[in-house]
C-alpha cells in the first residue's frame, strides 16, 4: 500500500514539471507571505506522520483546496501547484479512519529549477490563500 501511495506521489510530481522557462523571460519574485500564516502553515507541515497530524479538513482550511487530489485505497495524495513550487501532500487513515497529513514534499515548478525549501513552499501556500 504504501508503495501505491508513493508510486502515485512520484507520478504527481512528475506531472508538475513543466518546460524550462525561456531564458528571456524574467523569473518572478516570491510573493511575500505574512510571517503568521506562514508560520502556521509550517507548524502544520511538521505534524506530519504523528498521531496528532493535520487532517485534511485543517489543510484544506489553511491553503484551499488542492489543484490535484487522488484518492488511493487507505491513503490520499494532494498536489497544490504555487507559483514557484509545487506541493505534494500524502495522507494516511488514522485508528478512527479520518485522513491525516503522513508526508509533505516541496518540489521545483520548472524542470531544471533548485527544489524549495519546505519553508519556502509553505510560505507561497500561505501567501496564496491571504
Amino acid at each position: 500500500m504504501r508503495f501505491m501511495i508513493m508510486l502515485s506521489a512520484l507520478v504527481l510530481l512528475s506531472a508538475c514539471a513543466t518546460a524550462a522557462p525561456d531564458a528571456a523571460t524574467p523569473s518572478r519574485a516570491e510573493a511575500p507571505a505574512s510571517n503568521q500564516s506562514s508560520s502556521r502553515t509550517v507548524q502544520m507541515f511538521a505534524t506530519a506522520g504523528r498521531a496528532d497530524a493535520a487532517s485534511q479538513r485543517d489543510i484544506e482550511r489553511a491553503l484551499g483546496a488542492p489543484d490535484i487530489a487522488r484518492q488511493e485505497g487507505a491513503g490520499a495524495a494532494w498536489t497544490y501547484r504555487l507559483e514557484n513550487c509545487a506541493l505534494l501532500l500524502l495522507f494516511a487513515a488514522d485508528t478512527r479512519n479520518e485522513m491525516r497529513l503522513a508526508e509533505v514534499h516541496p518540489s521545483a515548478r520548472r524542470a531544471g529549477a533548485a527544489a524549495p525549501s519546505l519553508d519556502q513552499c509553505a510560505a507561497e501556500a500561505a501567501a496564496r490563500r491571504s
